[in-house]
């Protein structure tokens, strides 16, 4: 169309494909865990090769193209009644690519941003196409649930200070819940109690706290709870606190949050946690921000795992979780067939005649620290654990890419070659083999 020309033509690609471009994609690959490739010439490249016309609907900017690819086009005015057209290929994602509504939320926020530095010839930070932006694109995400953005902005600022505070020289965690309102925020349907405070505490930007104040919400037991309003009336605790210390989980989720419920969490000095009821999560840690839908999780495994229960599934999620929560290095692996076990590892234990599930709440701590152990937990395909500490025999080692760094990643591998399995590593990250491969990063 005459109206439009592609940014690969326009007096701007220079000024931003190597300085903000390159810092766009750095972030936004990190936030949304997939590739993300700059596309300057999104009219020709995506017409020739998705069959996509982003003229036909210029106002349109996401056009989902199959479950690993999505198109994004932005056409932020330029001059002479003319708009600039610069695209976004979303491809190859560690689990799933995000939603077609965060995927709306980016691309407004990369239009409003590209116009803006346009009319200053991008002399603006370099943060303002990377922290800057991922900070703003979250906190659309949240407040399109009816919360002022500058009330989740403030909250936000808030916790990422806090997540380094410290009493009496140890650092520590908190937690604060924000709902609608706190007569909406019914204990019976949510396994907890209330109990009220003295004198009701409204956050403020202009309000100093005491880090003892926030001392005594730890975040995993026990939030603060504030209406909309920032207004604290209450403290909330389980009645039976979640059986794992991690901020996303089925526990956690069903018995805490509701609706459009929000809960903010520190952890360990390091990562600021945002958690959404419908099972979203946003983390911010070294800099950076990353997101993971829970949902979506759980759906990639239970289509690996097809004979585990969804309530199987839950609480291997529960396990993997704990142990990333608490940087404990740990194989889990469930064979395809049970005479692999034999053949592929070295020794295993076993203590038990009668086989016990994952998600046999009795063992939970048991099971913890089984999977924390030495070696690797072993799972049947019907989720009932078979043996623990086995080694892996990596006598046959020239079967695997020489480019692994560590003899857990040559593990997993290997016993991949037989069903699935999950790595966790000290760092707290974790990865899922099959097929002996590398499939997808938690």
């Amino acid at each position: 169309m005459s109206d439009y020309i592609e940014f690969a033509d326009s007096p701007f690609v220079e000024h931003f494909a190597h300085t903000h471009g390159q810092t766009a994609k750095k972030f936004l690959e990190s936030f949304l865990q997939c590739r993300v490739t700059l596309v300057f010439s999104p009219a020709e490249e995506f017409e020739n090769n998705f069959a996509a016309d982003i003229f036909s609907s210029p106002e349109k900017a996401v056009y989902e193209v199959n479950s690993t690819t999505l198109l994004i086009a932005v056409h932020p005015p330029m001059y002479q009644d003319k708009r600039v057209s610069l695209g976004m290929l979303l491809h190859e994602p560690l689990i799933s690519l995000p939603s077609l509504v965060i995927a709306e939320i980016v691309a407004n926020q990369m239009l409003k941003r590209l116009k803006h530095a346009m009319t200053y010839q991008f002399d603006v930070d370099l943060q303002f196409f990377g922290k800057q932006m991922i900070l703003d694109a979250i906190v659309d995400y949240i407040s399109r649930g009816g919360f002022n953005r500058n009330t989740i902005k403030f909250v936000i600022d808030l916790f990422t200070s806090l997540r380094t505070m410290t009493f009496e020289n140890r650092i520590f965690n908190t937690g604060l819940i924000i709902t609608k309102s706190h007569r909406a925020y019914r204990t019976e349907s949510r396994k907890c109690r209330l109990i009220p405070l003295t004198e009701p505490i409204v956050l403020m930007p202009t309000l100093r706290y005491e880090n003892r104040f926030w001392y005594l919400a730890d975040g995993s037991s026990c939030f603060y709870v504030c209406d909309r309003n920032l207004k604290i009336n209450s403290m909330f605790f389980f009645d039976e606190p979640p059986s794992s210390s991690t901020s996303i989980s089925t526990n956690f989720l069903n018995k805490s949050l509701h609706e459009q419920d929000i809960a903010f969490r520190t952890i360990n000095g390091r990562e600021m946690v945002i958690v959404e009821a419908t099972g979203e999560e946003f983390t911010y840690s070294v800099g950076q921000w990353q997101f993971r839908d829970y949902n979506l999780i759980k759906k990639a495994v239970r289509s690996s795992l097809p004979q585990f229960t969804q309530q199987a599934i839950n609480a291997l999620l529960e396990l993997v979780w704990s142990l990333m929560a608490q940087r404990h290095g740990s194989l889990i692996w469930i064979p395809a067939r049970e005479e692999d076990i034999e053949q592929m590892t070295l020794r295993t234990t076993r203590l038990w005649d009668l086989d016990i599930s994952i998600d046999d709440e009795r063992y939970h701590g048991l099971i913890l620290r089984l999977a924390s152990s030495d070696g690797a937990l072993i799972l049947s395909q019907n989720s009932r654990i078979k043996r623990f500490g086995a080694i892996a025999n990596l006598s046959a080692v020239a079967q695997i890419s020489p480019s692994l760094g560590g003899s857990g990643e040559l593990a997993a591998q290997f016993l991949s070659q037989s069903g699935m399995v999950i790595k966790i590593s000290q760092d707290g990250s974790g990865s899922v083999y099959s097929a002996n491969k590398l499939r997808w990063k938690l």
